[in-house]
């Protein structure tokens, strides 16, 4: 009983917020900011950037550790163990790679391995290094979580790990008031107006191609609509598939294809809620989390059906992005449609990606985890 009564000490490595807030961070926000509900937990954050991070978790139930090092060598081969040790904590949370010295149980956060499935899109130096790193971490760590299904087999097989000791923690979307939005008009602070979204990082797998021939062989441009790419390009990879991207576009279309990054949160929402529609033509994800927002803001999606967006099937639009007419068509389609299902598919993302149901499964696994410790 004694058990049940201490609060379980969790800190959770959020050193990711002090430089992005993509992918992996919106998994660790979206959930801690649930688990902080629940009075079993006690929870500690860990970052460079404490201010900074403060302001992402404002709930005074959280509770903060500064990180010194910058480099990640630094921090998981010395400080982090001297900190778990400090702290006596109960379990430590990371993503893909935890500390060398183990003073508490880990939790880790394996969101996919598609550098070994789709190596042509990632650097050999990379997977390398990260299959050594991830696969040592993953057998090292008490509590492996993935999130999703696709994700999940893909671990178990290549990382030898049985399937049953791998949970499923998937991302879920947070939409903000729609009023915050309503006050934002596109076409007056962007002057872009009627046009098709698609909202990702520039890497090559994410098929930002596809979704500009489609565009071009359409000729939507001359039917007034325009497409508007939001990303970041910082990287080289990024770089590379932009340049890629500019090489497809002429001069007597450029005009109607836009690409903005450093978009903010309401700014966002507002793309998408004034969207004609949503496209995310990518080849492979471990989850895909932007046409779950868009669909949550009301947008119509068209979706590709690979990898973990199989898992998807409440969108009216699944198509392969190798299919290249058979995209098209069915943009054209999607474009057309006046009975888009807008309601009903936002139920079955809200009763299935969820961020209190997903926390109240994390809750239980690593509450089950503490009684049997």
């Amino acid at each position: 009983m004694s058990l049940i009564q201490k609060k379980i000490r969790i800190l959770l490595d959020a050193h990711i917020f002090d430089h992005s807030f993509q992918g992996t961070a919106t998994y660790m926000h979206g959930l801690y900011s649930a688990l902080v509900e629940f009075e079993g937990l006690e929870i500690f954050l860990c970052a460079n950037d404490l201010l900074h991070l403060k302001t992402l978790f404002p709930d005074p139930r959280f509770q903060f550790v500064q990180l010194n090092a910058h480099s990640s060598m630094k921090r998981l081969l010395t400080e982090y163990p001297r900190l778990i040790k400090e702290g006596k904590y109960d379990y430590a949370h990371f993503q893909y790679i935890v500390p060398f010295v183990k003073n508490c149980k880990f939790i880790n956060t394996v969101h996919d391995l598609l550098f070994l499935e789709f190596k042509q899109y990632f650097p050999w130096s990379y997977r390398i290094s990260r299959k050594v790193l991830f696969l040592a971490s993953a057998k090292r760590s008490d509590i492996v979580l993935t999130v999703s299904e696709y994700s999940r087999i893909d671990v178990a097989k290549k990382f030898q790990i049985n399937k049953t000791q791998i949970h499923v923690t998937p991302n879920a979307v947070t939409v903000s008031p729609r009023k915050v939005e309503a006050e934002i008009n596109i076409k007056e602070k962007f002057g872009i107006e009627k046009y098709i979204l698609f909202v990702s990082r520039f890497e090559p797998r994410k098929n930002h191609n596809g979704l500009l021939k489609a565009f071009l062989n359409l000729k939507l441009y001359e039917q007034g609509y325009n497409l508007v790419f939001i990303g970041s390009k910082k990287e080289k990879i990024e770089q590379d598939a932009f340049d890629e991207l500019q090489n497809l576009i002429h001069e007597d279309n450029r005009k109607y294809i836009h690409f903005l990054e450093g978009i903010s949160w309401p700014d966002l929402n507002a793309f998408y809620q004034q969207a004609e529609t949503f496209a995310f033509p990518s080849l492979a994800e471990g989850f895909g989390i932007p046409p779950i927002e868009a669909a949550m803001n009301g947008c119509k999606v068209i979706c590709s059906n690979q990898t973990a967006m199989s898992e998807f099937g409440f969108f009216k639009y699944l198509f392969d992005p190798a299919d290249q007419p058979g995209f098209e068509s069915m943009l054209r389609a999607v474009l057309d449609d006046k009975a888009y299902p807008f309601e009903q598919i936002k139920q079955e993302i809200t009763s299935k990606y969820n961020w209190e149901v997903i926390a109240d499964k994390f809750y239980n696994i690593i509450s089950k985890d503490h009684i049997c410790a």
